[in-house]
């Protein structure tokens, strides 16, 4: 896990172009419109980035709910309040703050709490567990993740990698497949509810920008070991070998698989046991 100030260096760096990633911004949608906040709901959106998924939870809540965002990057606040607020949308509150530790909001103070592609830079035992704290019974945590495997283009850069002397660990697959999803809510006390898959959709923009991606996030620190020279070396054959994937077969090289995980905070009856229904809408 890299640390903190690590990660927040990264995403600052990143932060001016983010927006510009379509497949984040569909992505964190199809969480919020899984997750089905209703009128009046108080959200968490944890990690939140630019705001993506904060801003989609704001409309389906209403001027009647309150979302609050928290991320660790102040380049990705920064950006993210450069949105003006949209007609009918609840108040959208925006927080720096590491997710995973937010000791100055109240117990049971959300109904819904919301990470949308953040949980491979997140310690994963101690966001949940945090987020159970905030979360008032019945009410639902829903975070979204890759298969393992995907993106094939990070596999494809792990691969090279290890050729110049780096030897890096998958960050999906600690929650790449439905049965571990659903292994660490239960883990964290939460009801698990539906895992529901999907696919993702990269362009050849996002291919562009995958090496810097990669090497000034969650590899970033791994990635600062290496000399000038073996990076330099590494970063013209991964512009080489990626291309060549590209022409071969686009489609295939661009699409990933991803999960959408559901789990509820049960109430305080220990006999009451949502059904998967229940739990995705948040009800």
């Amino acid at each position: 896990m890299e640390t903190s100030g690590s990660i927040a260096a990264g995403f600052d760096e990143r932060a001016a172009g983010y927006d510009d990633d379509v497949w984040h911004v569909r992505y964190a949608r199809r969480l919020v419109e899984l997750a089905r906040p209703g009128a009046g709901s108080r959200v968490l959106d944890a990690a939140t980035g630019t705001g993506m998924a904060a801003r989609a939870a704001a409309l389906a809540a209403g001027p009647s709910g309150h979302v609050t965002g928290v991320d660790i990057s102040d380049g990705m606040l920064h950006r993210a309040r450069r949105h003006p607020p949209e007609a009918g949308a609840a108040p959208v509150e925006l927080i720096r703050a590491d997710a995973s530790r937010l000791p100055h909001l109240p117990d049971r103070s959300f109904d819904l709490v919301l990470c949308s592609a953040g949980m491979l830079y997140l310690p994963v035992a101690a966001a949940l567990a945090e987020w159970w704290r905030l979360l008032r019974p019945g009410g639902t945590v829903g975070f979204s993740t890759m298969r393992a495997g995907f993106p094939r283009i990070a596999g494809l850069f792990r691969g090279l990698a290890a050729a110049h002397g780096l030897v890096l660990d998958d960050p999906v697959a600690p929650l790449g497949t439905p049965q571990q999803c659903r292994r660490v809510l239960a883990d964290a006390g939460f009801v698990p509810g539906e895992v529901i898959g999907g696919t993702v959709r990269f362009s050849r923009a996002d291919a562009a920008k995958a090496w810097h991606a990669h090497t000034r996030g969650v590899h970033r620190a791994a990635f600062a070991t290496l000399g000038p020279g073996p990076a330099h070396a590494f970063e013209q054959e991964f512009a080489a070998v990626l291309a060549e994937r590209l022409a071969a077969d686009e489609e295939r090289l661009l699409t990933a698989e991803v999960l959408y995980a559901f789990g509820i905070r049960q109430l305080p009856d220990p006999g009451h046991r949502p059904g998967p229904q229940a739990v995705r809408r948040g009800c």
